[in-house]
């Protein structure tokens, strides 16, 4: 039995390498002239006059930059009027839009609408056209401070004041490889770019001599800070009822995500309860009326078992009406923040993004 195993996962990595390697290469070559025109000048870059932070990465999904833009929001929204602008990945509506609580995430998209719904006295909104979208933000909001790009690192139309790039510990990017064959959609060299890289989803005890080995791995240049973070999980919530009530005690749970990487939600949940089942969906899973129809069913089959799903997966689960009633006493959802590996190192990075907006700050009358 693991000889056939092993022999499926060889013959798989060899059509791998057959088919998606070729496209890999052809990837890579678009991805390299697009960049270098940009460093040629010959796609124009735009800059604004007050501080725009971009929070991205060079791989495709799951590194953690929604839980770090909420971070830096939390850092910033008592200091400077503070707006976040999102591209609204699937969301059905276009061009600019403001996101407000009662959105559905149809209008707004997921991540920002969680984020509004946190933090629902700052200004979020969406639009494709991040330089159109800046633009708008300037003129119709009041002593604006600072914009904060979410998901934005390969978008060089608009050429930011700070750049924050998020490395996944889990998925290095120093062993990926190109899409499609691997996760990588931008060049590993154009890391040089960020004025801050932040390696996420760390181990709470890691130790010295991997951080080590990563600062090596990473290769950063002196003018670029370094900082390694994991995630605090905080106490579930209901998703739908605020009267339902978690058990006592867990024994047993059930999983529903639609992440890009579920397994450190995964771990988290293994830690107090022995996952039974779990439905892992695509990143931004539109749920289906087929979804929820098995969802219910295993709320009914497993009455007395919660079922645990992510903050970014609750946002759309709420909107759907077919949930049962069963579904929503059952359903939570654990809410997130970013943790440094350190008390120190969170007090540093804190005190380098709120000094340089402080002293940056140019959105002024005089200065325009």
């Amino acid at each position: 039995m693991i000889k056939f195993v092993t022999d499926i996962r060889f013959v798989m990595r060899l059509l791998a390498i057959i088919f998606l390697y070729p496209l890999s290469l052809i990837y890579a070559t678009v991805v390299a002239l697009r960049n270098k025109f940009y460093d040629w000048k010959i796609f124009k870059s735009f800059e604004f006059t007050l501080p725009v932070i971009t929070v991205g990465n060079i791989t495709v999904g799951g590194t953690g930059k929604t839980p770090h833009t909420e971070l830096l929001v939390s850092l910033l929204k008592d200091r400077v009027a503070t707006a976040v602008l999102s591209r609204g990945y699937k969301r059905k509506t276009k061009g600019f839009h403001y996101v407000e609580i009662t959105d559905t995430v149809a209008m707004a998209g997921d991540e920002p609408l969680q984020m509004k719904r946190k933090f629902p006295e700052v200004t979020f909104a969406v639009d494709a056209d991040r330089v159109a979208g800046i633009r708008r933000l300037q003129r119709e909001v009041e002593n604006l401070g600072v914009v904060i790009l979410d998901d934005a690192y390969q978008h060089r139309r608009v050429r930011p004041s700070l750049s924050l790039l998020m490395v996944d510990y889990t998925r290095p990017v120093t062993e990926d490889h190109y899409l499609p064959y691997g996760r990588l959609r931008d060049s590993l060299s154009q890391k040089h770019r960020a004025d801050v890289v932040v390696v996420t989803k760390c181990p709470s005890k890691m130790q010295p001599i991997e951080q080590r080995l990563m600062t090596k791995k990473m290769n950063l240049y002196p003018y670029q800070h370094l900082y390694f973070t994991g995630i605090n999980y905080g106490f579930p919530r209901p998703v739908f009822s605020k009267t339902a009530v978690l058990p006592h005690t867990v024994h047993e749970v059930i999983a529903i995500t639609g992440i890009a990487n579920p397994v450190p939600f995964i771990e988290h949940l293994t830690t107090f309860a022995k996952v039974i089942k779990h439905l892992d969906f695509p990143d931004h899973h539109v749920f289906t009326r087929k979804d929820i129809k098995h969802i219910n069913a295993l709320a009914a089959a497993h009455p007395g078992v919660p079922i645990f799903t992510t903050e970014k997966d609750a946002q759309r689960l709420q909107m759907i009406n077919e949930c049962s009633e069963q579904l929503k006493k059952q359903l939570f959802y654990v809410p997130i923040k970013v943790a440094f590996l350190s008390a120190s190192e969170g007090e540093k990075f804190s005190k380098f993004i709120t000094d340089y907006v402080q002293k940056n700050k140019r959105n002024t009358i005089l200065h325009r």
